[in-house]
């Protein structure tokens, strides 16, 4: 099982090389959700981290990788703390990773926020007003498992080299294949 703190790192490490990806502390909050939604379903229940998800205003966050960006405010997150993240993915987890990123990246800030805050979800079904209330891990599993699949997740499996092969070697950065760029 992942630590939340590498996932997080994962997905900011992937927007460092790319001057259009703004990974911003609410960008990232709800990518980790896409990312713990996405391994509930497809996963059997297994969730990619054990942090659980609160219900704040603007949708799940994880209080510890809030707390641990908040002094980039509404700035892009500039560095990771573990550059070794990926050490501590398996082959499952780091291609679950690839592919929520694949089928997110496209989407803005604001329209990650609009999908966590639709009528049905589980932030939607346990939110009040400044109250922090835990979303249920097995109301992710459900509502994920009630989405279509994406068509990113029905692609082959990436090699380890796919996954690995991808950093940077001056700045040591992960960086999305080429083939990707025009998918953002």
């Amino acid at each position: 099982m992942c630590k939340v703190q590498d996932v997080a790192d994962f997905f900011v490490d992937s927007a460092l090389n790319d001057p259009d990806d703004n990974m911003t502390n609410l960008r990232v909050n709800k990518l980790l959700f896409f990312a713990q939604g996405w391994s509930l379903a497809r996963r059997n229940g297994k969730p990619l981290f054990n942090d659980d998800f609160f219900a704040w205003d603007l949708g799940p966050v994880i209080p510890d990788v809030y707390h641990r960006f908040k002094v980039a405010g509404r700035n892009k997150i500039q560095d990771v703390d573990n550059e070794n993240y990926d050490e501590n993915f398996s082959e499952e987890e780091a291609q679950l990773l690839i592919d929520v990123l694949r089928a997110y990246s496209k989407y803005s800030t604001s329209g990650l926020v609009d999908m966590t805050h639709r009528s049905g979800t589980p932030w939607s079904k346990v939110y009040e007003a400044h109250v922090n209330n835990v979303i249920p891990k097995k109301d992710i599993q459900a509502y994920f498992e009630s989405l279509p699949v994406l068509e990113s997740f029905s692609m082959p499996v990436l090699s380890e080299n796919d996954f690995i092969g991808h950093r940077d070697e001056v700045t040591g950065h992960y960086v999305l294949p080429e083939e990707w760029a025009d998918e953002r």
